[in-house]
């Protein structure tokens, strides 16, 4: 899991405790079955009403992904397309589909794919512009997804707030329920704010990252790609690539492809 969302959740949680603590306050009120259900369900429910079957398959794998918060390793692939350039050169666009196995990211063997197949460089730059659309929007459902859920949370705190208070009034001639309708009141209140703030719209925005950081790491892809279908050096690729890179993570060619072929580029 991702040091930042364990931290920043684990900093969150800790606050709540310590401060409760330091104004000698019990946990035990705290703890509501049925507002937690009310809360959880209800926006949940609400959610998936909201979305198609084929975009709520994807929310937990979206959740895991956001949690874990892998980025894409671009470095990885500069060195990767800088090599292909190589072999492009040196044997030609057909020697490349001998690599094809060997590349696991399926967005780089598909821009190779259209090279060993001879597409000219509309095609490659339409073709590759889909697939970078097609995953935009199928990243979008979730991040809406976890959107919504964030602001339908705090709609349903009010209406336990609500239905807390009903309760309340409906029995103030028996002073032992006043307790019960008070604490539902408040708590329903307290956990959508929770969820909404503290797991829902974080989880949104992390997506939100996740899918600009692979969206830019397909662009240096296609770049990359196109670069290597006009027939560039692998220096030339290097160098363009890199310079999607802030300084500090610009390695170089020689790095990449290693002294000896760094200098026959």
């Amino acid at each position: 899991m991702d040091p930042m969302f364990i931290g920043g959740l684990l900093l969150a949680l800790l606050t709540i405790v310590v401060t409760t603590l330091m104004d000698g306050n019990s946990f035990a009120p705290l703890f509501g079955p049925t507002s937690i259900m009310l809360v959880l369900l209800c926006t949940i429910g609400a959610g998936l009403m909201a979305a198609r079957k084929e975009d709520a398959g994807a929310i937990p794998k979206s959740t895991i992904k956001a949690i874990k918060g892998q980025a894409p390793d671009v470095q990885a692939t500069i060195t990767q397309l800088a090599q292909l350039a190589e072999v492009a050169r040196r044997d030609g666009m057909l020697a490349l589909e001998a690599r094809l196995e060997g590349i696991e990211d399926r967005f780089v063997r598909t821009g190779v794919q259209l090279l060993v197949d001879g597409a000219d460089e509309e095609v490659l730059r339409d073709t590759l512009d889909i697939e970078m659309a097609t995953l935009d929007e199928r990243h979008s459902a979730a991040i809406n997804f976890f959107r919504q859920l964030a602001g339908y949370a705090p709609t349903f705190g009010v209406l336990g707030t609500v239905i807390g208070l009903i309760n309340m009034l409906g029995n103030l001639s028996d002073p032992s329920q006043l307790g019960a309708g008070m604490a539902m009141a408040l708590l329903t209140t307290l956990y959508a704010v929770l969820c909404a703030n503290l797991f829902f719209s974080p989880l949104a925005e992390r997506l939100k990252r996740m899918n600009d950081l692979e969206l830019a790491a397909m662009s240096v892809t296609m770049d990359g790609i196109l670069t290597i279908r006009r027939g560039a050096s692998p220096r030339g690729v290097v160098e363009r690539l890199e310079s999607y890179l802030p300084p500090s993570a610009r390695l170089g060619v020689a790095d990449r492809l290693g002294q000896r072929d760094a200098e026959a580029a």
